[in-house]
């Protein structure tokens, strides 16, 4: 496990309304993926405004480390809608109908980089995944559990 149980951010998660209970009570194999720093199921969170006033949404998080080893939880929350100005016609139809593209995406440092891109049904944010990421992946499971060319391309 990346992170232990115990390193947990639970102060954080409070903050946003999870409970260590609430956190405690989740699926074994759900603490098991959040504690391999995947991201955790859409959850009802809930935090105050500036006026003080409750807001409830949903939100998926993960936990990262930060440069001083301390562990942070990150959200990705709810959203009304998936923004999909930067896609074509024919990207935005295949996305809202739910299928994966491949696409050119902006990263983190500006750079354009062929991903695999898709909307998470659980926030309507879009996903991306460069596609030299994906296909180390597919590779690696393949010799796992070796599939043939066929099951792979299928995959």
């Amino acid at each position: 496990m990346q992170f232990n149980e115990n390193e947990f951010p639970y102060e954080t998660l409070q903050q946003f309304g999870l409970t260590r209970e609430m956190i405690e009570d989740l699926p074994v194999h759900i603490i098991n993926d959040i504690g391999e720093g995947r991201r955790s199921p859409v959850l009802p969170i809930k935090v105050n405004d500036e006026e003080g006033n409750i807001v409830k949404s949903r939100a998926r998080i993960a936990f990262v480390r930060t440069e001083g080893n301390a562990v942070d939880v990150i959200f990705f929350p709810e959203v009304l809608e998936a923004d999909l100005s930067k896609f074509n016609e024919q990207e935005k139809a295949s996305l809202e109908a739910g299928k994966a593209i491949i696409a050119s995406v902006e990263d983190k440092d500006g750079n354009m980089v062929k991903s695999f891109v898709q909307i998470d049904k659980g926030t309507n944010q879009v996903l991306s995944a460069p596609v030299q990421v994906i296909g180390k992946n597919l590779q690696l499971i393949s010799e796992e559990i070796h599939l043939n060319a066929t099951e792979l391309s299928s995959i």
